[in-house]
């Protein structure tokens, strides 16, 4: 069975593209949330495997807020990506205990190498 990936992405095109990669990557994007308040329902509803969250997203939650409330029912494995590299912002992040932090910027390949260290760890 494949595990399923959540991904967070206010920029609904980014997020498509997100979904594609990991599809290519042999994961089943079930879902591309563009709200901390869609992420959080959609956590509740299917219980992903993992979730691919953007740290800057729209509405009155960001990113580490919704880490932040999905880390109180769960320890699924978070890894956040960003475009922005404030020292004060990352450190916020980290408070949440993300597998890792990714520029938004780099290679895609650094999701695929996340993904599968993340998977096979859990195995």
């Amino acid at each position: 069975m494949k595990k399923k990936i959540l991904i967070v992405e206010d920029e609904i095109l980014i997020g498509m593209m997100l979904a594609e990669n990991i599809r290519d990557f042999g994961y089943e994007p079930y879902d591309v949330a563009t709200t901390a308040n869609e992420a959080l329902h959609a956590f509740h509803q299917h219980l992903p495997d993992a979730i691919l969250m953007d740290i800057s997203l729209s509405g009155q939650l960001d990113g580490i807020d919704a880490a932040r409330l999905i880390r109180e029912h769960s320890d699924v494995p978070i890894v956040f990506f960003t475009g922005y590299r404030d020292p004060q912002l990352l450190q916020k992040a980290r408070t949440t205990n993300p597998v890792a932090i990714l520029d938004k910027l780099g290679p895609v390949e650094a999701i695929q190498k996340i993904l599968h260290s993340i998977f096979s760890e859990n195995q």
